[in-house]
């Protein structure tokens, strides 16, 4: 991976740049300040002005709040952290750090004077309850009328004591409180070191309700997690020392608890580490922590990941990443281009609401004559680090029966039918039969696929006489709800698809291509891409050959979805940058990220090698990504293509 910045910390092995930093580390509240500290999140670590550990997150409406220790500067021996912190996000991007909700001290009978792992929850009073840790004095509950506090200690002594973890004989083993509240309103608190242990607590959320329980975990060390997805209890946890992160799953929240293994590695230079999973905004998050910004074991940071999870709800392994949590990552670092390996071009990107993830479907390319056969799909949790999730459709063999080959070009779209999605591929091949190129279909229940083809084209002839049926874009109107596909080489035409998403109402379609323009500004050659922002469809096309430098981006926009399009009057998007090595930026998709303004643009380019004529440079292309910006008045800002 290429670094912004030239110092790097070690993330799992890895050499991960530590991001963007806004402020010197330990800035903002670490004294008694009473002003808010903001700052964006950039990728991994999350929070760059200080170090942090031990997170805890937890949502209240539409807000994140995440509580962490804090860990003093300087990488002491030990653990010297004299209070908790309280940040909040509404979109994972921008966060707050609030006051100090809590410190160390203010639980009067904390003689260890630490603020170890404590744990934030609403209770059924509508009251805020603060779950701490402090070493070898016990676990405290505090209270507040607000999630960011102040909190204060309910009990004036501790909730739980050593007394309480039978069997265990070293003295910090009553740490590290994760409160868990079921369905049917009951708490319950677990918590441990080398020994876990779990009960109910009262309706009151400050005494414990019955027996305590011990519980059997393998290779627990710290750090209980508990959360709930489609009627199955995880148990996640620090395991082995130095900790990786393993996991258990039952159907009962009493369990018994099943192994199913790790999914996080040994955090770097810091021997402890510490998960917390939430789910906000439709999607599950884990928190941790690892020895970043120059820290270790005594100066950790705060890290966020995406979780996935197996069709047979399994949590998927979880690989510390620079970008983390943030899309800002991927257009920032000036140093992130092309984001897939090898050669691709004709990028579609789809962010799906089933799975939270981003995919790009692309052109297989760096075969001479545009002769790739087959589309390759590649997933993503934050727009920076893609996984190659492999081939999705091969136009040679039995999958297409009516293709041979000259897999170009694709578009998909998600439907939500019934309980389920089902994805709609649409892409161009080469037709033996007719010996030309025509557009096809296959359907999915997942963005990766299989799909499967509908067994014949289902556009096979140019309205205009001429020109090839490839370059195809899908649309969903949000006006109507109605469905559209765009296709043309040398035109442009748009028509509305039936109810079934596989075949098209002849009688609505209409030629669009944009008329006038020349080679250097907006003349329509293919690839028609059509959005919509503010009540207006954008409609973008690429101008020149795709193997030519000056193959570029225009647009222009409409107030119905199939025109007429007044190109802009300043209609070029993207276009080449010599002084950057960057040649025939085009062929686009665009992405808004869910619930904001914010936009991407995702084209092809040509790989600099392969400039001169003779290499090929139109068929060795690379897939890139950058912001979209618009002005005021809703016009397109000009892209400005990074490396």
């Amino acid at each position: 991976m290429k670094h912004l910045l030239t110092a790097a910390f070690l993330l799992g092995g890895a050499m991960i740049p530590a991001q963007a930093i806004s402020a010197s580390p330990d800035t903002g509240n670490n004294g008694k300040s009473n002003a808010a500290y903001h700052f964006k999140n950039y990728g991994n670590p999350l929070i760059t002005h200080k170090h942090t550990a031990d997170p805890a997150p937890m949502v209240v409406g539409d807000t994140l709040w995440l509580f962490t220790g804090y860990d003093e500067p300087g990488n002491k021996d030990g653990y010297h952290m004299p209070n908790w912190c309280a940040f909040s996000t509404t979109d994972m991007i921008n966060w707050t750090e609030h006051p100090v909700p809590i410190y160390a001290d203010d639980f009067k009978w904390n003689d260890a004077h630490v603020s170890f792992a404590g744990h934030p929850v609403k209770g059924p009073d509508g009251k805020y309850y603060f779950y701490s840790s402090t070493n070898w004095c016990g676990i405290g509950v505090a209270r507040a009328d607000r999630p960011e506090g102040p909190y204060k200690d309910v009990l004036g002594k501790p909730l739980l004591t050593n007394a309480d973890c039978k069997g265990a004989s070293h003295s910090w083993v009553c740490i590290d409180p994760a409160v868990f509240i079921d369905n049917d309103g009951q708490a319950y608190i677990f918590w441990g070191n080398k020994n876990p242990y779990y009960a109910k607590l009262k309706p009151n959320m400050t005494e414990i309700d019955g027996e305590i329980h011990p519980l059997n975990l393998k290779d627990f060390t710290e750090a209980p997690w508990v959360h709930k997805r489609n009627g199955k209890y995880y148990l996640t946890y620090a395991a082995q020392w130095p900790e990786k992160i393993a996991y258990a799953m039952s159907d009962n929240i009493e369990g018994p608890w099943e192994y199913k293994g790790i999914i996080s590695e040994v955090a770097g230079n810091s021997n402890t580490t510490h998960p917390g999973i939430v789910n906000f905004k439709g999607r599950d998050w884990f928190f941790s922590h690892i020895g970043g910004l120059g820290g270790g074991s005594g100066s950790r940071s705060v890290i966020v990941e995406p979780l996935y999870y197996n069709l047979d709800g399994t949590i998927k392994p979880v690989h510390a990443s620079a970008a983390g949590a943030s899309t800002e990552y991927s257009a920032l670092d000036n140093n992130h281009n092309p984001i897939l390996p090898d050669f691709h071009a004709d990028p579609e990107i789809l962010y799906s609401e089933k799975t939270g993830k981003y995919y790009i479907y692309s052109t297989t390319d760096g075969t001479p004559g545009w002769g790739g056969h087959y589309f390759r799909v590649f997933s993503s949790g934050n727009l920076a680090d893609w996984t190659d999730e492999g081939i999705m459709l091969d136009l040679k063999g039995s999958m297409v029966p009516w293709a041979v080959g000259n897999a170009w070009a694709p578009a998909i779209i998600e439907r939500k039918e019934g309980d389920g999605y089902k994805y709609y591929f649409y892409f161009s091949g080469h037709n033996p039969k007719l010996n030309r190129k025509t557009i096809g279909v296959a359907v999915s229940d997942d963005p990766a696929g299989p799909f499967y083809d509908l067994g014949h084209p289902i556009v096979t002839d140019s309205p205009v006489g001429r020109g090839q049926q490839i370059d195809v874009d899908a649309f969903q109107d949000p006006k109507s709800g109605k469905y559209y596909l765009y296709w043309g080489n040398g035109y442009m035409a748009g028509a509305e698809l039936n109810d079934d998403m596989t075949s098209i109402k002849e009688e609505t379609i209409t030629v669009m291509t944009p008329k006038g323009g020349t080679l250097q500004d907006y003349a329509f050659r293919e690839a028609p891409y059509v959005f919509f922002r503010n009540g207006t469809y954008y409609f973008m096309w690429s101008v020149d050959d795709t193997g030519s430098p000056n193959y570029h981006v225009a647009y222009g926009t409409s107030d119905n979805p199939l025109g007429p399009i007044k190109v802009a009057d300043q209609p070029i998007v993207l276009i080449q940058n010599p002084e950057k090595q960057i040649y025939g930026p085009a062929h686009n998709s665009v992405i808004q990220l869910p619930g904001t303004d914010d936009w991407r643009i995702v084209y092809h380019r040509i790989n600099k090698d392969y400039i001169e004529k003779e290499k090929g440079p139109g068929v060795h292309r690379e897939v890139c990504i950058d912001r979209l910006e618009f002005n005021p008045d809703g016009t397109i800002k000009p892209v400005i293509p990074t490396k």
